[in-house]
């Protein structure tokens, strides 16, 4: 495998907007904290679980990694910048795109069901950098991947941000024995107005799953990574990293 290696100075900002398909626009913007620290970014290729190739970028170096997954329009952007807030606490990060276009007005039932190659092969490569945990984060139908995923990549947590079990009509479901399997401690994140992925479907996903799991649940109509981008969004981004912090120290 080859990859481009490039050194960024990234502000630890909030932020984010993203969406499982085409949606609103998101709520105020939130208040932002920066920071001047560098952060290394390495700018990195590598294979889906089937071989497709797919881009992404790695944050920072440690044995713990966390793999942060895209919502339905596949853009990473606000993941890279809730990352270097990870970076900071010790964990490596690894952001990436599905195979399918940034927002694309077409979206399908092979692309549903390509995530989940896609994230087999960012865990896979996180693995070949080194990490010998792995934490596994998505919101919308970034979070039914990892729900699907959780067992079988043997992550040591997960988060799951607006998302249902079942993404009906496109051929992504977490099946019953997927989700009996998500024996690792998860914590479910829902909107308690969302219009695109209802609080109920998102309630449901958790109240189906085994312990230990928590449950968050935040006023107005924030989807997903739309969140940081409302007044919640420091909340949110607390929420994050408090629980990766508890599920998965830094050795």
């Amino acid at each position: 495998m080859r990859w481009g290696v490039l050194l960024v100075v990234l502000a630890l900002a909030a932020g984010g907007l993203t969406a499982c398909g085409p949606a609103s626009a998101p709520g105020a913007p939130a208040s932002t904290t920066t920071t001047t620290t560098p952060v290394a970014v390495r700018a990195v290729t590598f294979p889906a679980a089937d071989g497709a190739p797919l881009h992404g970028k790695l944050f920072g170096t440690g044995s713990t990694t966390v793999v942060l997954s895209n919502m339905g329009d596949n853009d990473p952007g606000p993941w890279e910048r809730f990352g270097p807030l990870l970076v900071a606490k010790g964990y490596a990060v690894l952001t990436y795109s599905f195979r399918y276009p940034t927002h694309t007005n077409h979206f399908t039932p092979t692309m549903a069901v390509q995530t989940v190659p896609d994230l087999r092969g960012a865990v896979a490569f996180a693995r070949q950098q080194g990490a010998r945990r792995i934490v596994l984060i998505g919101a919308s139908l970034g979070g039914i991947t990892v729900g699907k995923l959780a067992a079988t990549t043997r992550a040591t947590s997960v988060v799951i941000i607006s998302a249902e079990q079942d993404l009906v009509g496109y051929g992504l479901t977490v099946t019953p024995a997927e989700l009996a399997a998500m024996t690792q401690p998860k914590l479910f994140v829902a909107s308690a107005d969302d219009t695109n992925t209802s609080y109920a479907d998102t309630k449901s996903f958790y109240d189906n799953a085994p312990g230990p799991k928590q449950w968050h649940a935040f006023p107005g109509d924030g989807h997903g990574v739309h969140l940081f981008d409302t007044a919640r969004g420091d909340e949110l981004r607390d929420l994050l990293t408090t629980f990766v912090t508890a599920t998965a120290p830094v050795p």
